[in-house]
Formats: structure tokens, C-alpha cells, sequence
């Protein structure tokens, strides 16, 4: 038997073989292929908020050659990083080479309602693409990415970059902004006297909750560093008389006497652990009847709507060690910590409210028992104290506090 031409038969018997894709495998192939190359989109969408683009492209299209002689760069290079975007629709390529913003487009301006920019270089604060580098590692091990790229926490990070933590710090300002005024329009403050901004960053939603509900009184409780720059907001914003800045570590304490606390994304930062003591030292230091306000992007049960909650939960996993929760999940950790799981309130997409009540109040409102006035103002008295000029708001206890949702580690606190 002859077998010279064998293996090379067999060879184009197994190519004969091998399936003709379908039209749906394929586009299957093309869907994957969009999401394999991500980092291309994210990335230019990073190099044009840097450079400034779409603020250039305020008054109409702009070619990419005078984009290039403002900004200082290559043209062919940025030609070729525009012309991605206007595919994805962040950009018009109205005639050859000359560009102007989209609706989407639009959100990377730095001066717009729902603006995005600060966002956009956000992740080169805390440490760029490099965190996920290790994210292999992070599946393995647990270990947030962050860590294992640069040795140290996040907020460790911070605190040795001091540029990248005014990003931070205006990043989580610019999240806080998009659903700030609907959380405090649409939630009953009726029944609170005063509120505690637990990690409240430079103070933009407590700002937007006293700005609308004139009979509260608040407090921003923050780690010394960013008190400093959430006074002089609060104090632009004319609300110094109803509000004080606190410092400290949520860790340890917080300050004592009011009817309800907010914790607006900070719980998905920690670990179920670290969450729990920030929530059990929240109902220590609560009034009878108070109640916690948990602020945090929710996971809808539909899978597609539950996305850009599930690309923040990889986030916190890669950056922070934290993580995202489902509504179940919260109840668990607010049971732990002596509280109840209330009412669910969503907000601006995907954001919700997630209600955390004293056993006072949640007896209150199964059995129609009120609230009286004698304890509220009571309550008030001791938030008074706590925010007279004599007593805790010139102290600054030192530990670690919060930077819009994040907690510092004790060096970036201060004294």
C-alpha cells in the first residue's frame, strides 16, 4: 500500500471537517471580539478627556489637526483615536478630519449637568491599567490588584499621591452629584431632625439634602485632610449654621446624637467585616427611633439592567477589596449589626436607598407607636452640643476617616 500522501490527506480531511460558522456564531465572535478589545475604547476615552477635547469642541467641529496644535500632540495619532470614538458615537466626524461633540460626547465636558470628565480619568488616579494587570492573581487569591501592584491599599496610595487623591476625591464628588438632588427630593426627611453624613466627602449630598429641607441640621464626619476643603463648600454654600465638619475614623466611632446617618458609597469599599462595624458604631450612636441611610449602586434581578453595578462590583474587586451587595445582602449585614432592613428606595439609576432601622423605629412603624417630640428634642440637643464651636468641631480625633465614600488610612487623617 502506497501511504506517501497520507498525512497530508488526512490533513485536509480534518479542514474539510472543521464547521462553517453560522451567521449568529459569528456575530457571537464579533460581540466577544468588542468586549476582548474593552480596554481600547476605555483607554481612548481617557487620552481625549485628558487632553481637554471636548471642552475644545464647545463652539462646533473642529478639525484634527488644530485639535492637535492646541493640545500638543501627534495629529495622526489623535486622528486615528477620534475617529474610534466617532464610531462608538462619542464623537460626529462631520466631514473628513473635523470633529464635534455628540450627546454622548457632551458628557465629557467639564462644565455640563451628568458630567462624566472627571470620571473618565478616574482609574489613572488609582494606579491606571495596572491594578488589573493582576487580576488573575485576584481571582486566585482574593487580594485586591491594587495591592499587589503598588504594595499597599488604596488609600495608602492616595495618600502618598496627593494629585491623584483630588481626583479621587472629585471623581466620587461627581458621582455623588448624579443622584444627589433626587435622593433628596424624593426621600421623606420629614421625621428626621438631624443627619450625619458618614464619609460624606466634600459635602456635596448633604449640601443638596439641607439645601432642600430646611429644618435639618447636619454634620459631615470625614477624615481631617478633606474637612478641611468640605468646610469651605458647606461655608459657599451658606449652610455653616446648620451644618458642622467633624473628624475621625467611622472605624472606631462617630459622632454621637442624631436620628439618622447616611452612608452613601462607602459599605461597597469594605469587606462584609468592615462593613458591619461601621453600621454597628452607627446604631450605637443613634437616638431611639434613628435609622441608617445606605446609598449604594443596587443589583437588579434582570442580569442586562444589572451590568454597570457588576462592572463596579469587578471595580471594588480589583481596587478596593470590596464589593457590591444584593438587597439580601444588606439585610444580612444590617441584622448582624442590630438594625432591620427597611424600605428599598431607587434613585438615580442604578442607585438606591436602603433603609437600616433602630429596633425604636421599625417597632414604631409595624405597631403606629409615635415619635414625640420631648425625645427629638432631646436628640437635637445632644447633635447641638456635638457641633458647638467649644466641643467636638474643633477636635480632630486622628485615626482614619472617609474621601466620599472611601476610608483613609491614619496618616491622611491627620491630627
Amino acid at each position: 500500500m502506497n501511504t506517501t500522501n497520507t498525512p497530508a490527506a488526512s490533513g485536509d480531511a480534518r479542514r474539510s471537517a472543521c464547521p462553517v460558522p453560522t451567521e449568529s456564531e459569528r456575530a457571537a465572535a464579533a460581540a466577544m471580539l468588542r468586549i476582548i478589545w474593552g480596554i481600547h475604547s476605555s483607554r481612548a476615552v481617557y487620552a481625549v478627556a485628558e487632553l481637554g477635547i471636548p471642552d475644545l469642541l464647545v463652539d462646533g467641529p473642529v478639525s484634527s489637526g488644530d485639535l492637535a496644535q492646541v493640545t500638543g500632540v501627534h495629529q495622526p495619532s489623535l486622528y486615528r483615536v477620534l475617529r474610534l470614538l466617532a464610531a462608538l458615537g462619542v464623537f460626529d466626524e462631520v466631514e473628513p478630519g473635523s470633529f464635534g461633540l455628540t450627546a454622548i460626547g457632551d458628557r465629557l465636558r467639564s462644565d455640563v449637568p451628568a458630567s462624566m470628565r472627571t470620571w473618565a480619568v478616574f482609574l489613572e488616579a488609582v494606579g491606571g491599567v495596572q491594578p488589573f494587570a493582576h487580576i488573575l492573581d485576584t481571582v486566585r487569591t482574593g487580594k485586591p490588584g491594587l495591592d499587589i501592584g503598588f504594595g499597599m491599599s488604596l488609600f495608602e496610595f492616595l495618600a502618598e499621591h496627593p494629585d491623584s487623591a483630588v481626583t479621587f476625591d472629585a471623581a466620587m464628588s461627581e458621582r455623588t452629584a448624579a443622584f444627589a438632588s433626587t435622593l433628596a427630593e424624593t426621600y421623606d426627611f420629614s421625621d428626621i431632625r438631624s443627619i450625619v453624613d458618614v464619609g460624606g466627602g466634600l459635602g456635596t449630598l448633604l449640601a443638596e439634602i439641607l439645601r432642600r429641607h430646611s429644618h435639618l441640621h447636619g454634620t459631615l464626619f470625614e477624615a481631617a485632610s478633606v474637612a478641611a476643603r468640605a468646610a469651605a463648600v458647606l461655608d459657599a454654600a451658606n449652610l455653616a449654621d446648620r451644618c458642622a465638619v467633624l473628624a475621625g475614623d467611622f472605624f472606631e466611632q462617630v459622632p454621637r446624637g442624631a436620628d439618622c446617618y447616611v452612608l452613601a458609597n462607602v459599605l461597597h469599599d469594605w469587606e462584609d467585616e468592615r462593613a458591619i462595624d461601621i453600621l454597628r458604631n452607627c446604631r450605637q450612636s443613634m437616638v431611639g427611633g434613628g435609622r441608617v441611610l445606605i446609598v449604594e449602586r443596587l443589583i437588579p434581578d434582570e442580569t442586562g439592567d444589572a451590568v454597570p453595578t457588576l462592572l463596579s462590583d469587578i471595580n471594588m474587586l480589583v481596587i478596593t477589596g470590596g464589593q457590591e451587595r444584593t438587597n439580601a445582602e444588606y439585610a444580612s449585614l444590617l441584622a448582624i449589626a442590630g438594625l432591620k432592613i427597611g424600605a428599598v428606595h431607587p434613585v438615580a439609576f442604578p442607585y438606591g436607598v436602603i433603609e437600616g432601622l433602630s429596633r425604636g423605629l421599625w417597632c414604631q412603624r409595624e405597631h403606629g407607636y409615635p415619635v414625640g417630640d420631648r425625645g427629638r428634642r432631646g436628640a437635637l440637643a445632644v447633635v447641638h452640643r456635638a457641633l458647638s464651636p467649644a466641643g467636638e468641631r474643633g477636635r480632630r480625633p486622628g485615626g482614619r476617616g472617609s474621601h466620599g465614600g472611601r476610608h483613609a488610612p491614619p496618616g491622611l487623617a491627620g491630627a
